[in-house]
């Protein structure tokens, strides 16, 4: 067994099997992933417009900058750029990160495939073939990077413990982030519809019918899938703690209280400045300020599992 410029090669009298270490593939996904949501999070509309030398990756997107779907684009951006950058920043050969995006690749080829293949996004697609090439481009490009990942990621490797001492143990706040994640993750998934029409109000829309008190919206296609595109990485980061089979997983805990947070700030910012529309005061008091509270209090847990008690 030797190391030859950054992988790890496995040598039998049989075959040889080429294993990619966790490194190199933590790197690689950072860069990626943290272009993207770095252009999401700045200019959301632009970036899926394809900016000046692209062209638009979607059709129909509204021109509107204050539209909700440029709100689920920085919503994604804060996901990927608090779930995969800074946890690889904190832990770049975790092969726990493996895990999760190898997932998250998996899940985005499936998904780009539905898109491209079905008619299940509308109009969404794009008409120009220039358009159409980028997809298949990004396509193409996600599976060499899930398959460099998936190689990284079949290590056998023992589990990673803190053993500090804290308020909360790790394995309580992590189960408790699961299940209020994947609630959300989930609904973004299967409900798209029924959840922003809980968030958001068409101000256009005349009677029709209702959800728990709140009118069902029509959305878009483009809004389905951005809807989709933020529960499925919130769902493959804790899927790759099926994979780990590690409840205590530190990492975890981690990321996830950066990816929580930001994104109650981000709510929460919502809710004061007002950058989209159309949310009513009724859904500020009923839904999204009982949201804050409760990310808030999954916040606390977090915190409570990562501050040593000698701090």
């Amino acid at each position: 067994m030797y190391h030859v410029n950054g992988y790890l090669t496995v040598v039998n009298f049989k075959k040889m099997t080429v294993i990619i270490e966790p490194l190199s593939a933590n790197v690689m996904n950072a860069c990626f992933v943290g272009l993207m949501s770095f252009g999401l999070l700045m200019t959301p509309q632009q970036f899926m417009k394809g900016g000046k030398y692209q062209s638009p990756w979607f059709n129909n997107l509204p021109n509107e900058r204050d539209d909700k779907l440029y709100y689920l684009g920085q919503f994604m951006g804060f996901v990927l750029l608090c779930g995969c950058v800074i946890p690889t920043l904190v832990s770049p050969g975790s092969q726990f990160l493996c895990y999760q995006m190898a997932i998250i690749h998996g899940i985005n080829i499936i998904h780009s495939g539905l898109f491209l293949f079905t008619q299940m996004y509308g109009d969404a697609k794009p008409k120009s073939c220039s358009g159409l090439c980028q997809w298949f481009l990004t396509g193409l490009l996600s599976m060499v990077f899930f398959v460099v990942t998936a190689l990284a990621a079949s290590h056998s490797t023992e589990d990673v413990v803190d053993s500090s001492s804290v308020y909360i143990s790790k394995e309580i706040a992590n189960i408790t982030m699961l299940a209020f994640s994947s609630t959300f993750a989930l609904l973004f998934i299967f409900a798209p519809q029924y959840l922003l029409s809980i968030f958001w109000k068409d101000e256009t829309l005349q009677g029709g019918s209702e959800i728990c008190g709140f009118q069902v919206i029509e959305i878009t296609g483009a809004e389905k899938w951005w809807s989709r595109c933020v529960g499925s990485p919130i769902l493959g980061l804790n899927l790759g703690m099926a994979v780990d089979t590690n409840i205590s997983q530190p990492l975890y805990t981690l990321g996830s209280l950066c990816v929580l947070s930001c994104l109650t700030l981000f709510n929460l910012h919502q809710v004061i400045m007002r950058p989209y529309r159309s949310i009513t005061f009724y859904q500020i008091k009923v839904v999204w300020i009982p949201n804050i509270l409760m990310s808030m209090i999954v916040i606390s847990v977090m915190i409570c599992a990562i501050v040593p008690k000698s701090f």
